[in-house]
């Protein structure tokens, strides 16, 4: 009667150990399309068998274990990172990109080709009022153009201030939940059991957390996670959540440095961290805010690419016909006025001198020798000119406007290639992730199936068990 009971005791752990490995590859059939989810196995351990000692052999249950991979995992979150990066700054640029006609058909580079263009007709016909009017006219759009423009790159920058808050913000809460996730692991943390739906539910969250900024992650024994940002600034270590601010007032400049600030991320100490974002949509738009943008349109260090190009023209153009004389004889005047007294405001000042008229504007050079159309002549060619102090950076007008325009073009392309590229290895490290850790239902199907019939065979042998047990207990009595 001993061996028998040993055996229906086997028989009845086998029955439990089976069980247990069926709701495990049910819990892996119904989370496989769940995000971060790994798929978990369970190791069915022989047990010894030696009747005349008390063990009646079998199978019991081991741990359950995840498949997941702490590498294939940093992989996609890397990949995302990358992603998230070229995804904000091809959004950003593609918005200042058409801005910058590099065509010169449209823009202020179209309105500058077309100033030129009227300087040439009003230096065919240098008394004609309709030329003359048709340079101020040409005039007013250059100056309209420059103020759109650089009312457009800062309605830019204020977009993007609020898009840096919103990571910002994306990033803490996300941090928060990652927290969260740590401390029901914790509370719920058993020796040789994981929660497959807290796992799954934090690689989640880091994964979405890792498309907003570039983490680095390590993993506790308990199963927690520790999020530093960008591999140096904690966000979450188990229990304990650090938050960062966004600030965009520079605290080593002086209470007006003029222009427009960088933007900055702060720690939960209030220290800069800007320098450690390299990766994700924050450092994206980081990369646009702090470094596009300040070269185009001005900042407290630098005058800016469409600053200098407005104020190149306008003092210029004003020289040439201030030099100059009208067909009466008189004095030339200046033909637009900005405000000199901030170099990062010209462009949005740039405006046409309100006291000219056309008959007020100088085209003859007054010589030796005088040559009635002289000054027209030089203004006419003035986008072109090689003389130095009509240049900018060493470059002509034109060259230096097509310059910054395929500056822009080229980041804007660089952009577009880098969502492309990173689009593609996204998708390998994902299917390699999938490939280690996913779920596969074919694959489960199959283990399902195998671990049913081993139930029915323990089963079986209960059956069995029991009947003889009842044979003897009849004889006996």
């Amino acid at each position: 009667m001993g061996g028998l009971f040993s055996s229906l005791n086997s028989s009845l752990q086998a029955l439990q150990a089976f069980e247990q490995a069926l709701n495990v590859s049910q819990n892996n059939v119904s989370n496989s399309s769940t995000p971060g989810y790994a798929r978990q196995t369970i190791q069915l351990e022989a047990q010894p068998f030696d009747l005349a000692g008390g063990q009646g052999g079998g199978v019991k249950a081991g741990a359950v274990q995840s498949t997941d991979n702490p590498y294939a995992d940093q992989a996609v979150r890397d990949q995302l990172a990358q992603q998230g990066n070229y995804n904000a700054q091809n959004a950003a640029l593609g918005n200042i990109q058409s801005l910058f006609d590099v065509s010169g058909q449209t823009g202020f580079i179209g309105a500058l080709n077309n100033l030129f263009q009227s300087f040439s007709a009003w230096s065919a016909t240098p008394s004609s009022a309709a030329a003359q009017q048709s340079v101020l006219t040409s005039a007013q759009a250059v100056a309209q153009s420059f103020q759109s423009t650089a009312a457009s790159l800062s309605q830019t920058t204020t977009n993007l201030n609020q898009q840096i808050v919103s990571n910002v913000q994306q990033i803490n809460s996300l941090a928060a939940a990652i927290q969260q996730d740590n401390l029901q692991i914790q509370q719920s943390n058993t020796p040789n059991s994981q929660d497959a739906g807290l796992e799954a539910n934090l690689q989640a969250n880091l994964q979405s957390l890792s498309q907003f900024a570039d983490t680095t992650v390590t993993f506790a024994p308990n199963g927690t996670a520790t999020v530093l940002l960008g591999g140096q600034t904690p966000l979450v270590i188990g229990s304990t959540l650090y938050s960062i601010q966004a600030s965009f007032t520079d605290p080593t400049a002086g209470p007006n440095p003029g222009g427009v600030n960088n933007a900055h991320i702060l720690n939960s100490t209030g220290q800069d961290i800007t320098g450690q974002i390299s990766q994700g949509s924050l450092a994206g738009l980081l990369t646009v805010r702090n470094t596009v943008l300040p070269s185009l349109q001005g900042s407290g260090t630098q005058q800016g690419a469409l600053n200098q190009l407005a104020k190149s023209v306008a003092d210029s153009v004003n020289s040439i016909l201030t030099s100059a004389q009208t067909t009466t004889g008189a004095a030339g005047i200046p033909l637009f006025t900005y405000n000199a007294a901030s170099p990062v405001d010209v462009a949005q000042t740039l405006a046409v001198n309100p006291n000219i008229t056309p008959s007020t504007l100088a085209a003859s050079n007054p010589g030796p020798p005088v040559v009635s159309n002289g000054a027209a002549l030089a203004l006419a060619n003035l986008g072109e000119s090689n003389n130095p102090a009509y240049q900018i950076n060493g470059q002509s007008i034109v060259q230096f406007a097509a310059g910054a325009a395929t500056l822009v073009g080229q980041q804007a392309s660089d952009a577009q290639n880098g969502v492309n590229l990173h689009t593609t290895l996204l998708t390998q490290a994902q299917a390699l992730q999938t490939q280690i850790s996913g779920v596969s239902l074919d694959q489960e199907a199959i283990q399902v199936m195998e671990l049913q019939k081993g139930y029915q065979a323990a089963g079986k042998m209960v059956t069995v068990i029991v009947s003889l047990t009842n044979m003897l207990i009849n004889m006996v009595t």
